[in-house]
């Protein structure tokens, strides 16, 4: 039973990080490109969930003078967050609809 109470916050918790991993990759390739005036942040935005040709475009301008090396971003990070967070909300949502159909028995 304390399993079952711990599994919404360590998907809580893995999502949060993920989803700021993701952030964060995001803004180190993306920052870069913005930085040097190739895109602004509104145009940078929608690669952080999806990919374009304007993404990949950016992805190949970055200059991998910062401490990772990295020059691509994937957008799949931020779903992969997204779905732990949406799956410890509804994981608590169940758990909480099932206590409560039991309190009213």
């Amino acid at each position: 039973m304390a399993s079952e109470a711990r599994l919404p916050l360590l998907l809580a918790f893995l999502g949060s990080v993920v989803t700021a991993l993701a952030l964060g990759w995001w803004w180190l390739i993306f920052g870069k490109v913005v930085e040097g005036g190739y895109i602004t942040y509104a145009q940078a935005a929608p690669c952080l969930a999806g990919t374009s040709d304007l993404c990949r475009l950016a992805e190949a301008l970055c200059t991998n003078d910062h401490f990772f090396g990295v020059r691509w971003y994937a957008p799949e990070a931020l779903w992969v967050g997204a779905a732990l967070l949406a799956a410890a909300l509804l994981n608590l949502t169940v758990r909480t609809g099932v206590r409560s159909t039991d309190q009213s028995r």
